[in-house]
């Protein structure tokens, strides 16, 4: 299907060139020689071959085919009628695959090429500044609409990237859970239960000859037991926790995860600036992920502490830099700095590191030390936002940022036809048009972000030509002619309007405000030419008249236009509509996997680990050493089955389950 397409118009325009000419001329009986007619077909077969690799060499395509247009000279102009449309369709081809400076550096090659054709196929000056003219807008024109045809291909790349991209981190999202929560039970499970396990067989092996030794494991037994209660009941309540809508404002997060770690023995204080509360997307997930990782610091290293997070946003800054602040006074840590407590640590030591990366992939940065002011811990990080990636945009006036070179495009367009035609009419009068066609077209640079605006704007402009044939600035055929052609912009703008201004049941009345702008400044030109000054009763009558009927003539093709842009607007609505559900779709199924499997996990370990955890104590509160060695087993045992589940996705990780200890002799 691809290749079709690449291939059917380059081969119509081939075959509608040939019948045209030379086949019309020989129809004709018109003498064409034979060597005239071998140029042609060969023309039009390396045309053809040019445009039919457009897509993959836009730009060798559309010097190759300027390039047999000018080799065409010699040949009659008719020869390479309908060639030049397939010139305009290499360049818009370019403005599509290329960057913007390649397409524009190669619109100004084909323009001076097309230049030195006109000088050479045109005797006068005139002609041949016209042709060239033309040539120009109708360039400037193609390629803005191949930069707006390469904006939206770039969106839908960007939109299928993100995608790709959440589905491949919604098919890791079980996974990565797993390997999150086996490194966390892991050390659980060879920090705790297997001391556990390994003193208790120590003591029953000993017992007969260092009986001292079991009142130490019993003790050892109920003090490690709570600890292993505490540690996996602090893991449900993180996993239940982490459960929160990944998609929720900040403010609503972390109040919902301090809500959590207050559950645990913390006294969690949480400020959240305005700006920043309903802040969303990659910063506030970062924000999330160390703000978590730091209560979990302070609950392993300072239990009890009270902790403050403070979370606000520069919104004064460029970049919209949010700063997060975690702090702890260090009261129940037992270090004299309030410095982590190293004796407490039940982790893997890589918290800080995940800090820092976190903040590292937003290009912000991460401070982690003992507080200056007082005792304890602070976590402080510096968090672009996504503006920060836009810098050279900000670094733009505000009133020029978004514009692209289709706008410029269709702004030079608009203007230069007016131009062209008053040039046509009345060459002496050329400069005095500059003017006022310029102020006309140039509200069409910000036709996307301000429709309804530009469309009011060239309204107003559009009594330039009334007003300077009303002083005397402009003759009435210079006067006529910008008016006439100036109307393109009030088609351009319409067409904005239901393009961009909103959905077409809130932008048809733009149809009726257009047509009756320009009937009210023809009806001002007619004036100013006096023509309202005839001595006759119908004079007045003939305005009324004239005005309905350049009304219904304006409405007709307003109404296509406007339609046209409706309709893309829909389309385009329709697609981004499909783009986010299907993004959405992935990222609620992403969460609620990830969810699910803490859920799981949570419940196995309510079910078995904590069971045995329990006994555990309950036993070496008993004096039994012996129960205390089974639970403890049971409990590894537990422990084991729920991690061999999880390495059917994930590495393996060891948990070592000692073997019963034989029976003292």
């Amino acid at each position: 299907m691809e290749r079709i397409r690449d291939w059917l118009l380059p081969v119509l325009l081939a075959v509608l060139q040939l019948a045209y000419w030379p086949g019309r001329t020989l129809r004709e009986d018109d003498p064409v020689g034979p060597g005239q007619c071998v140029a042609a077909l060969a023309a039009a077969v390396v045309i053809t071959a040019a445009l039919g690799v457009r897509r993959r060499r836009p730009v060798g395509a559309a010097l190759t085919v300027e390039a047999v247009l000018l080799a065409c000279l010699p040949l009659p102009e008719d020869a390479a009628l309908l060639h030049a449309l397939g010139l305009l369709v290499a360049l818009y081809s370019v403005a599509v695959r290329s960057p913007g400076r390649t397409a524009a550096a190669v619109a100004a090659v084909l323009a001076l090429c097309e230049a030195g054709r006109a000088a050479v196929l045109f005797d006068v000056g005139t002609e041949t500044a016209g042709e060239t003219a033309v040539n120009c807008v109708l360039f400037l024109s193609v390629a803005g609409l191949g930069r707006s045809r390469r904006r939206w291909l770039a969106g839908r790349r960007t939109a299928a990237r993100e995608l790709a991209r959440a589905e491949s981190e919604r098919a890791r999202a079980a996974v990565t859970e797993r390997e999150r929560l086996a490194r966390e039970l892991h050390d659980v499970s060879a920090h705790h239960l297997t001391s556990v396990v390994v003193t208790a067989d120590a003591a029953l092996r000993l017992g007969d000859r260092r009986p001292e030794l079991a009142a130490q494991a019993l003790e050892f037994a109920a003090d490690t037991g709570r600890e292993t209660a505490a540690a996996l009941h602090r893991l449900v309540a993180l996993m239940r926790t982490a459960a929160a809508d990944e998609e929720s404002a900040l403010e609503e997060r972390v109040t919902e995860l301090a809500a959590g770690f207050a559950r645990l023995g913390l006294r969690p204080a949480v400020t959240v600036a305005p700006e920043a509360a309903r802040l969303t997307g990659p910063v506030a997930e970062a924000a999330f992920g160390i703000i978590r990782e730091a209560l979990t610091n302070a609950l392993r290293y300072a239990p009890g502490a009270a902790v403050r997070i403070h979370i606000r946003s520069s919104s004064e800054a460029p970049d919209d830099t949010v700063h997060v602040t975690v702090e702890d006074d260090g009261a129940a840590s037992g270090a004299p700095d309030g410095g982590p407590a190293t004796g407490q640590r039940l982790g893997s030591g890589r918290g800080t590191a995940g800090m820092r990366e976190r903040a590292g992939v937003l290009g912000g940065s991460l401070a982690v030390g003992p507080r200056q002011d007082g005792a304890g811990w602070s976590v402080r990080a510096r968090l672009p936002g996504a503006a920060g990636a836009l810098g050279d945009r900000a670094a733009r006036h505000r009133a020029l940022r978004g514009l692209d070179l289709s706008d410029g495009a269709v702004a030079v367009s608009v203007a230069t036809l007016p131009v062209f035609t008053v040039l046509v009419e009345e060459p002496t009068a050329v400069a005095l048009a500059c003017g006022p066609a310029v102020v006309h077209a140039l509200p069409l640079l910000w036709r996307r972000r301000a429709p309804w605006a530009v469309l009011c704007a060239v309204l107003v402009t559009a009594w330039c030509a009334p007003l300077g044939l009303a002083f005397g600035l402009l003759s009435p055929d210079a006067a006529l002619c910008l008016w006439a052609a100036g109307a393109i912009a009030e088609c351009v703008a319409v067409y904005a309007v239901g393009a961009f201004a909103g959905p077409a049941g809130a932008t048809w009345p733009a149809l009726g405000v257009a047509a009756s702008g320009l009937c009210l400044s023809a009806l001002a030109l007619a004036s100013a030419d006096g023509i309202a000054g005839l001595e006759k009763d119908g004079g007045f009558g003939l305005m009324i008249f004239l005005g309905a009927m350049l009304g219904g003539a304006f409405l007709l093709p307003m109404a296509a236009l406007w339609g046209l842009g409706a309709g893309v607007r829909t389309r385009r609505e329709r697609v981004r509509a499909w783009e986010d559900h299907a993004l959405t779709a992935t990222v609620w199924s992403a969460v609620a996997e990830a969810h699910e499997e803490r859920r799981r996990i949570a419940v196995e370990l309510r079910g078995e680990v904590l069971r045995h955890a329990d006994a555990v104590v309950a036993r070496a509160e008993a004096g039994d050493l012996g129960g205390v060695a089974d639970e403890a087993r049971a409990g590894l045992s537990a422990m084991r089955d729920l991690l061999a589940a999880l390495r059917e996705v994930t590495a393996p990780v060891p948990v070592p389950v000692p073997a019963p200890a034989p029976a003292p002799a």
